[in-house]
């Protein structure tokens, strides 16, 4: 179970317990609104609840809206695993080369082109080597043309000339025969070599085009993975949304659940304040009635002992009866009814008894 799915099962745990806490609580003041009707034979009204006034259809959806955006994320969580998978089936299937026990270092390959300098050098002995060969033998083909053209005659002079190429060649000969076979030599070298580097060539070719062939599968794995990646972030934006006001709901329908204690209680105070305020009144009116009527008695004293000596038009205002006080109430006074007092005190045990720590949605 992933992160997001645990937080979202600790949060619908805590939405059943709050919506079962609702549920249990029962309203029992007759001035709160019921939206419950009498049955229209029995006359019976639906017990009412705390319940009744949340929207239980806005919480399903709201739900549903979670699961249906985790089902996406494990949908696409499930076929990125599978790609990978597949991936992983053709990297086990490409067949690697075997080192072999071939090593080219720096130094094998300057010894080559060593060998190829000093071969270099060889022919260029064995063409100076050849060229006075030639030499000789021209300077032999010059002395029997001579020869012929006297006769048949060699002179001593000649003759020498003759021995001294002789002598020469042989040794021009044995020089050339120890540089052919250096030649030789270095060529065998030079030949194993190039066995040895040719196959380190075709091994490493093998498996650098095997590591091209795992690179390519993992290249097309990121690619596939990368174009699900937006959609896969969207939908954890959502369910993180949708997680902060399941949150949201939580946290208010437990405000509600205290509320209503507060509720109760101000109910209860309002009562007090009203059963007060008409004590009030009562007394106030009977101050009132009482200081008219001896308003009345002291102008009628007035008017016996006084009146008959003055004339009427002298104080016309003065036979006026005096003025009448009277206390009025506004609005609906007789709304409040008896509180049961245990009420706000069982609601307040059942608010504490389900204590609740948030889970973090990070």
């Amino acid at each position: 179970m992933s992160l997001k799915e645990q937080q979202a099962d600790d949060l619908r745990q805590e939405m059943a317990t709050i919506i079962e806490l609702l549920k249990d609580r029962e309203v029992v003041e007759n001035e709160f609104r019921s939206p419950h009707v009498p049955d229209s034979e029995s006359g019976e009204v639906k017990k009412h609840t705390l319940y009744d006034h949340i929207d239980q259809e806005a919480v399903d959806a709201l739900q549903v809206r979670v699961n249906d955006c985790l089902n996406e994320l494990r949908i696409i969580g499930n076929a990125n695993h599978e790609q990978c998978a597949q991936a992983l089936r053709k990297i086990d299937g490409i067949a690697i080369p075997a080192a072999e026990d071939i090593s080219v270092t720096w130094e094998g390959v300057e010894a080559i082109g060593k060998l190829v300098d000093e071969s270099q050098s060889a022919a260029d002995e064995i063409a100076q080597d050849v060229q006075s060969i030639d030499h000789h033998c021209d300077q032999l083909r010059d002395t029997i043309r001579d020869m012929e053209l006297e006769g048949g005659v060699l002179s001593m002079d000649d003759y020498n000339v003759l021995l001294r190429d002789t002598n020469e060649v042989s040794g021009i000969v044995a020089d050339l025969g120890e540089t052919l076979a250096g030649v030789r030599r270095r060529a065998d070298e030079i030949n194993v070599r190039f066995l040895q580097y040719s196959a380190f060539y075709d091994e490493s070719t093998r498996r650098f085009a095997a590591v091209a062939q795992i690179a390519e599968i993992g290249q097309q794995y990121v690619q596939d993975v990368a174009s699900e990646q937006m959609q896969y972030a969207a939908l954890a934006s959502a369910v993180d949304t949708a997680l902060e006001d399941m949150w949201g709901l939580v946290t208010w329908y437990r405000q509600f659940h205290s509320a209503y204690d507060g509720l109760i209680a101000e109910v209860h105070r309002r009562r007090q304040a009203q059963r007060e305020l008409l004590g009030a009144v009562e007394d106030m009116r009977a101050r009132l009635d009482a200081m008219h009527v001896e308003e009345l008695r002291v102008r009628a004293a007035f008017v016996d002992r006084e009146g008959p000596f003055l004339p009427s038009d002298l104080c016309p205002f003065i036979q006026d009866p005096p003025p009448r006080y009277t206390v009025e109430e506004a609005g609906d006074v007789g709304r409040f009814a008896s509180v049961q007092s245990h009420e706000t005190r069982y609601s307040k045990h059942i608010a504490d008894s389900h204590a609740f720590n948030p889970p973090s949605l990070t």
